[in-house]
């Protein structure tokens, strides 16, 4: 079993550059979202806090109902009163996020 898992694993490790060479003309594929500037958690749209990592739009009409609810967020941490809003979201996303 562990000399077929072996050569599993080698001949994925020696296929896996000739498929990158393969594909290498087609479109570029997006994996992940980016944020191109800051984004005012306290001002931003829901389409525009769904470019943050982690975030859809169910999630961001989440975070502008509570903002509707409670007032302005008065810093980044009072994020994580929204449910479902944690650290590690924080974490991720901290250098696109303003007040």
């Amino acid at each position: 079993m562990k000399k077929l898992t072996t050569s599993l694993l080698a001949a994925a490790l020696i296929l896996t550059p000739a498929l990158n060479t393969a594909y290498a003309n087609d479109e570029p594929v997006v994996t992940e979202q980016r944020v191109s500037t800051t984004i005012n958690v306290n001002t931003a749209s829901a389409e525009q806090l769904s470019e943050l990592k982690g975030i859809g739009l169910k999630k961001a009409q989440s975070i502008i109902d509570y903002r509707k609810m409670h007032g302005p967020f008065a810093n980044i941490a009072d994020l994580m009163n929204v449910k479902g809003i944690g650290v590690k979201f924080i974490e991720k996303n901290s250098k696109y996020l303003a007040i």
